[in-house]
């Protein structure tokens, strides 16, 4: 009798129980082993990550349908095929869970899923309901008139600060795209527009944005007048919930660019935009008037680029801040060490998400 293990016949809840353990990456390569571990994987409502990955986008490269991801915990890096025509030359403005939010080369919208390659199209940036018009060119760019300012579409791309939060058991979405510093609009799923969020009408009293992050229904944003405002994002109209601090801590900076985050639990963050002050990190006081020093995260690590912190756990290392400054950076808030994690080609691109995976 022969005693070959058949992995094809392993014990289905055996199975399941080691393949909810693997990475994405390794989880895609198991599920297409043999029909059985398929089945399986059907099984499996979800894979997740908890360790944040980056998305590399080399600037001077070759039109193509792939791009590279590195796993800082394994240091490794892998190819992801098949993203679309052009793919490599598209431009990602945000991310969320393994949805990215990408600028193609004809300035369209759309969102993707570079694991199980869905895509959601996004409203033509024509459909726009506001202030903004928006003129098509011949070469498939647009200029963006805003009271009367006329702002080429490579320009905004430079200026542009945008959010996206994807339901990843509905594929409910939200966007919300700021244009330069006075302009923020959004849209979401049901809606085939994008609406303008006004900035200095209402008691939103937004005037423009510097920083905007998204997190449990609620748009934090950090404005041009160095203000935090917080909306409420849950119904149709996003409303102002709370006129919080007026100051900006970085106020007196020579560069003042100052980048806000949320905790787990809803905490207010801001950190000075610059790599050689990225522990100057404030929190906003539980009444909203003003800042606090920041002497550690504890059980949390704050990325900066998805403008949240995540529990320390699977590889995040706890009370660090994880920096994107052309090159991608770990900062030690205990020893203020910091640290290079990977180098980026100085013509690249490269955003941190959260890898994660929904079972179709």
């Amino acid at each position: 009798m022969s005693n070959k293990v058949k992995w094809s016949e392993l014990n289905a809840d055996v199975l399941q129980s080691i393949l909810e353990r693997l990475s994405i990456i390794n989880y895609l390569k198991a599920r297409s082993v043999c029909k059985n571990w398929r089945v399986v994987c059907k099984q499996i409502s979800s894979i997740q990550d908890k360790f944040p990955w980056i998305i590399i986008f080399p600037r001077r490269r070759p039109k193509s349908s792939t791009c590279q991801v590195f796993n800082p915990q394994e240091g490794k890096s892998y190819t992801l095929r098949n993203l679309g025509n052009d793919f490599s030359t598209h431009h990602c403005i945000a991310t969320s869970g393994s949805w990215l939010l990408m600028f193609d080369l004809r300035s369209n919208l759309y969102v993707l899923n570079v694991f199980t390659r869905e895509r959601i199209e996004l409203p033509t940036l024509e459909s726009h309901q506001g202030r903004l018009q928006v003129h098509r060119l011949q070469n498939n760019t647009f200029n963006f008139m805003i009271n009367q300012s006329s702002v080429p579409a490579r320009n905004v791309l430079n200026r542009t600060k945008a959010v996206l939060w994807v339901d990843e058991k509905t594929n409910g979405y939200i966007v919300v795209w700021s244009i330069g510093l006075s302009y923020i609009m959004y849209t979401k799923n049901g809606f085939d527009f994008w609406r303008e969020i006004p900035t200095k009408e209402g008691p939103e009293n937004l005037h423009g944005c510097q920083d905007i992050v998204y997190k449990d229904n609620k748009l934090y944003i950090f404005t041009s007048l160095d203000r935090i405002r917080i909306l409420d994002c849950s119904q149709e109209l996003p409303r102002a919930l709370l006129d919080n601090v007026d100051d900006d801590p970085f106020r007196d900076d020579q560069i003042r660019r100052g980048k806000i985050g949320v905790t787990v639990s809803g905490e207010v963050l801001m950190v000075n935009n610059q790599l050689n002050q990225v522990f100057n990190i404030l929190k906003m006081n539980s009444e909203g008037t003003s800042w606090d020093e920041v002497e550690s995260l504890e059980g949390e690590a704050w990325i900066t680029d998805l403008g949240v912190t995540v529990p320390a756990v699977d590889g995040t290392v706890p009370n660090s801040i994880y920096y994107r400054y052309k090159s991608i950076y770990r900062g030690d808030l205990s020893t203020q060490v910091l640290g290079m994690i990977l180098d980026v080609d100085k013509n690249g691109h490269a955003r941190w998400f959260i890898p994660s995976l929904r079972e179709l």
